[in-house]
């Protein structure tokens, strides 16, 4: 466990929640973690996530999780793409997303979707919905980096797990994902969401949203 991993708890989820992020106020945002400690600390959070996070609300979650990976309202997701975090730290890290869907997207998400307005009233359904529109990990502006394929591929990994999801709201996060990356990996998301309408059976909704992914249509 790191170290400073309970008052990087406390930091990010004991919060008040209010319409308006705790995370813009500046004296209140920073941590005090470099890059690698940053990575690591989003690690064990996510593998975790089923019981180090149960004491707090859907609305602290939800701005937790806001703060973590939503580059609007910190810097904090990009050490997950910065070179002076190694590769294999940061894989891991998008490994541990597979977690964050399965112990708490999954049980705590309403099963509602939210390309169709359906997002109601429980808030940690929002950044479920938003994860990979509110963050740069789908979108990588290096078109010729030697990483790039491979952390590609992490999130797909990701992404194609979740479809595996019981709750409706997961799988279409996942598609939401999957679309904002089509236009980077156009054979391999084409195949995993080929491959899931071909192994379940998928309402309506999520059909014509998983069609919409495979063209890059989502939103």
């Amino acid at each position: 466990m790191p170290p400073s991993y309970y008052e990087w708890l406390k930091h990010v989820f004991d919060r008040p929640t209010t319409e308006i992020g705790w995370y813009f106020d500046v004296e209140n945002a920073h941590f005090d973690a470099d890059d690698i400690e940053l990575s690591i600390l989003i690690t064990h959070t996510l593998e975790n996530c089923g019981k180090d996070l149960r004491a707090f609300s859907n609305s602290q979650i939800n701005h937790g999780l806001k703060y973590i990976f939503n580059n609007t309202c910190s810097n904090i997701v990009f050490v997950l793409i910065s070179d002076d975090v190694p590769a294999e730290i940061r894989l891991r890290a998008i490994d541990s997303i597979k977690i964050l869907y399965k112990d708490c997207f999954a049980p705590r998400c309403a099963p509602v979707l939210g390309h169709i307005n359906e997002l109601g009233s429980n808030p940690i359904n929002e950044i479920c919905y938003m994860l990979w529109d509110v963050s740069p990990l789908s979108w990588r502006e290096e078109k010729r980096s030697p990483e790039r394929e491979i952390f590609y591929n992490a999130v797909i990994d990701v992404l194609e797990e979740a479809l595996s999801s019981n709750n409706p709201a997961c799988v279409e996060s996942a598609l939401h994902g999957l679309g904002h990356i089509q236009s980077s990996c156009i054979e391999r998301v084409t195949e995993v969401v080929t491959n899931y309408l071909k192994k379940v059976s998928v309402s309506t909704q999520l059909t014509t949203y998983a069609k919409q992914a495979i063209l890059g249509n989502v939103q």
